[in-house]
């Protein structure tokens, strides 16, 4: 049974009192934040106005709003009519070499103010001396005028200015004379709505307008071909139909129009296959070539042909008979109707709610995906010149990370219709958002960009949708603070398609806006999907093998047993907790320097614990998924449960000190050596009564950097690293030939510096070891297996002794280097990690191993400056050689290391008792 979703702390997630790295601050409200010296917070973005285009130039976003070409008017569907002094433009009907020579002669024999006024412009760009320059570029201007006027000239004889143009229209009609039988026909509310943004004036040269998509057209001609293909005809005239203008450049339906030119490209397909020679090509870039030379749509960019290449015809599947079929129900269910032809027997089984799949659509649904994916290819290859940004991956190709790569999330937000347009001034715009904690299951902490995409309609008719943004817009910026935050209504849809299509994560409410990207897409796609009463698209249709590729959660979402894991310790404060601050102790005291501070500590009325153990982590936005202070009776119970007999840590120094926290906590502290010259490896045992494990063994193996260089260290004699200075003692054997189930807890990263191509090729390394020996080891399969994340240190932490209110404090006191042990570099470290493990888990579908969960406590230690080693609390007789800002004194801050891996586990066993399917590590 699905669990409550977690309880969302309302005012902690509308307010801006965690601000980012930057400083972050709302003086007039928690929506209108500012950054100084920065750029601004995005405003609510006003509707566009009619006409306007979002252009992409070398991946940045311009606006050119072009005016309304109302000069005309049209009966759609028949010629439109001209006086005889006008062209349809409502231009002078003088030839182009009339109006150019016209216009030249007022320039340069006109008055002084003409030339002025046109060479102003130039003449302030030229500095004193340069005026010949100033001349040529304004006679240039004049030329590229005059140029226009010729080019416009061509645009509108069209067979009204010379008999040749007569006879070259009557030509063209002849070869497309199947879409003449559009033009009788009534036009509809969406054409009367675009017909408000048209730029330019007709289908065909001699002023027809099409009010039907193509696939209309097509199919009126090739009915009466297939009765004569009945009839024994086997020769017929090629028709070639190109798409309307409507289609081809309809800005806020993409989907419709999209599916449009896929059914106009399937029946010339189909036609061809059956020699009825019935064509198309959809021609859209000639819409634009005339207005800005910028194809901002997505149907543009479509393959022109577009591509049959993944499509195989099947017999049965498209035959005369079934193409009779097709073309018959499309026209007698109207004309805007793709998905008749597209999936003619339906996709649904209407009596039982359940996929009717076929042939037919099997071979749609590659074939779609085949040409956005060239569509994408394109658009990296030439729009976006940093695909760094944005690119296309194929799973196999997961696994070649760089240090640099940038990983992409996308929340797309629009109408879960597809029938609004903006020169609407009202529209039914159906809106429903997906609560916080979705997102932050979704999108991985280790993202560096995280883009917020809202179309114009959804902004505009939207209920919610713009508030919607930019809340998550805040809120993104405090659960992902290390990460590019981006809100941006985007009107140009190839942008949005193609961004959508090449994210490395896409996350979509309900609607058909993700419908096509998403099936684009490779892995890591969650789009929401209604399926009561009925199922909404076809996408919930798709075959299995689709279904490796993106992820189909039920709408509204449903909060899986475990999930808590994926939020706890995201986000959160510390808090002064005197009440609490006893059971935080430990039952003796931590011999040598990591208990030194402690030893050292003089309690007093005021001050009757040291201060770093009398803090308590709170969840600030889920409450319901808090970070409990472990007892033995949880652990053991949690061991139980899952069976695990052991914990094994391996890791440096970091690893050696939670050890030792979770042994004391555990009362088990005693007799743990600290001294340099003795083994640091040990082994306590830890009984659990009223268990059927009994007990279980808590054991530490230092392994500074996960790696085996054949040699076993002794004190004083490392034997790994760069310049052979840290302790690597042999793991895996232990780790293999362990007797019973076992929970894994490594870590890595603090000792390889900047040694970027040392670190992946190490981690890579560590994966594939424990698949290994998981394929060697049958048992090893259903481990426990966790990575823990990497800290930074704190610069200074003898100056600190309290807690950061947020990560605002921490961020300007961030270091790298080699003077700070390259504290810096971590962060990153651990983003490889996590989309290593994401991908391991999601994507191998051939490991041995088990599964690897996350254990990240970064968030909430970055946050503790105090509580080090050198730390203020520590006294004079606890100072060390050189000052240690790294690690921290026990008890103290790591402590809730063990708080958290508790209730990780608690959940991990809820996860895995009620078979929730795998989440990536977010």
């Amino acid at each position: 049974m699905p669990a409550d979703p977690p309880s969302e702390n309302e005012t902690s997630r509308r307010s801006c009192s965690d601000p980012p790295c930057d400083l972050w601050s709302c003086p007039t409200g928690y929506l209108r934040g500012s950054r100084p010296n920065t750029k601004r917070a995005p405003p609510l973005n006003p509707p566009p106005a009619p006409c306007t285009t979002s252009i992409l130039r070398n991946g940045a976003g311009y606006t050119n709003t072009y005016p309304d070409d109302n000069d005309t008017t049209s009966s759609r569907g028949r010629k439109r009519s001209s006086s005889p002094g006008s062209s349809r433009n409502g231009r002078s009907s003088l030839s182009a070499m009339e109006r150019a020579s016209k216009f030249l002669s007022t320039v340069f024999e006109g008055s002084e103010e003409t030339w002025a006024g046109i060479s102003s412009y130039h003449k302030r760009k030229s500095t004193k001396g340069h005026r010949s320059t100033a001349t040529l570029l304004t006679f240039l201007s004049l030329v590229g005028i005059a140029c226009f006027f010729l080019q416009s000239d061509i645009l509108d004889r069209n067979g009204h200015d010379e008999a040749s143009g007569e006879r070259n229209a009557e030509r063209k009609l002849k070869r497309v004379a199947p879409q003449d039988l559009s033009n009788d026909l009534p036009p509809s509310e969406f054409l009367d709505d675009f017909d408000q943004r048209r730029r330019r004036a007709a289908d065909l040269p001699d002023g027809t307008i099409f009010d039907e998509p193509a696939h209309t057209r097509m199919c009126r001609a090739i009915l009466p071909r297939l009765d004569a293909l009945d009839a024994g005809s086997s020769a017929f005239p090629e028709a070639i139909f190109t798409e309307s203008e409507y289609v081809c450049r309809d800005p806020d339906a993409p989907y419709t129009s999209v599916m449009n030119m896929m059914a106009a490209q399937l029946l010339s397909a189909a036609s061809e296959n059956l020699g009825l020679d019935v064509k198309y090509t959809h021609r859209c870039a000639k819409w634009e070539k005339f207005c800005s030379g910028n194809m901002t749509t997505i149907q543009f960019h479509l393959p022109d042909p577009i591509s049959m290449q993944s499509y195989a015809f099947q017999e049965g599947c498209v035959d005369a008979a079934a193409l009779r079929f097709i073309c018959q129900n499309s026209l007698d269910a109207g004309t805007n109707n793709p998905e008749m032809i597209l999936f003619p027997n339906s996709y649904l089984d209407s009596t039982s709610n359940t996929c009717n799949m076929q042939c037919y659509f099997l071979q749609v649904l590659p074939w779609i995906r085949t040409n956005l994916r060239i569509v994408a290819t394109e658009w990296l290859n030439t729009v976006e010149t940093r695909a760094l940004t944005f690119w296309l991956r194929n799973a196999a190709e997961f696994s070649h990370r760089e240090k640099d790569d940038m990983e992409v999330s996308v929340v797309s937000l629009s109408c879960a219709n597809d029938g609004c347009n903006m020169s609407q001034e009202s529209c039914e715009c159906i809106f429903e958002p997906l609560p916080n904690w979705v997102y932050a299951m979704n999108i991985p902490r280790s993202s560096t960009n995280v883009a917020i995409v809202v179309t114009p309609t959804c902004a505009k008719f939207g209920e919610g949708c713009t508030l919607h943004a930019q809340e998550l817009y805040h809120f993104f910026h405090r659960l992902y603070p290390r990460a590019d935050i981006t809100y941006n209504v985007i009107t140009s849809t190839s942008s949005w398609y193609m961004r959508m299509i090449t994210a490395d994560h896409l996350i979509c409410p309900p609607g058909n806006g993700c419908v096509l990207p998403a099936m684009a897409r490779d892995a890591y796609t969650y789009v929401y999907e209604k399926t009561s009463p009925t199922i909404q698209t076809w996408l919930t249709c798709i075959p299995n093998d689709y279904l490796a590729r993106l992820t189909l959660p039920v709408f509204p979402a449903l909060y899986g047993d475990g999930d808590c894991r994926h939020l706890r310790a995201r986000m959160g404060s510390w808090t002064s907790d005197l009440s609490l601050a006893p059971s935080l102790q430990y039952g003796s005291p931590v011999d040598g320097y990591l208990g030194c501070a402690d030893a050292n500590f003089v309690s007093s009325a005021e001050e009757p614990y040291r201060p770093p153990t009398s803090y308590r982590w709170d969840e600030t936005v889920w409450p319901s998924c808090p970070v409990d202070v472990l007892s033995a009776a949880d652990l053991c119970t949690a061991m139980d449960r899952l069976g695990l007999s052991r914990i094994l840590f391996v890791g440096d120094h970091t690893t050696m000190t939670q050890a030792v926290s979770l042994a004391s906590i555990l009362g088990q502290g005693a007799g743990i050596s600290l001294d340099p010259n003795v083994v640091p490896n040990f082994s306590k045992t830890i009984a659990c009564a009223g268990t059927t494990i009994g007990s279980f063994e808590l054991t530490f193996i230092r392994n500074d950097r996960l790696e085996e260089p054949g040699t076993t260290p002794s004190p004083g004699n490392p034997n790994c690293g760069q310049s052979n200075q840290q302790f690597c003692y042999p793991w895996s054997t232990d780790f293999a030939q362990y007797s019973r189930k076992q929970l894994l807890i490594v870590n890595t990263g603090y000792h390889w510096g900047n040694d970027w191509q040392g670190y992946i090729t190490n981690f890579q390394n560590i994966i594939g070891r424990i698949d290994e020996i998981s394929a060697g080891f049958a048992l090893r399969a259903n481990d426990v297996v966790m990575f823990r994340t990497s800290i930074p240190g704190h610069k200074e932490c003898h100056l600190h002794n309290g807690v950061y209110g947020h990560y605002g404090e921490y961020c300007p006191r961030i270091v790298n280097g080699a003077f700070w042990h390259w504290w810096g570099e971590l962060p990153p470290y651990n983003d490889y990690a996590i989309r290593i493990i994401n991908e391991w888990n999601l994507l191998n579908t051939v490991k041995s191993g088990p599964n690897i969960e996350l254990l990240d406590p970064w968030f909430m230690t970055i946050l503790r400056p105090d509580g080090h080693l050198s730390g203020s609390d520590a006294g004079p007789s606890c100072k060390l050689q050189t000052e240690e800002c790294l690690l921290y004194s026990l008890p103290g801050p790591v402590d809730w290391w063990n708080h958290l891996l508790v209730s990780q586990l608690k959940d991990i066993v809820l996860h895995k008792e009620s078979k929730s399917p795998m989440v990536a590590w977010r």
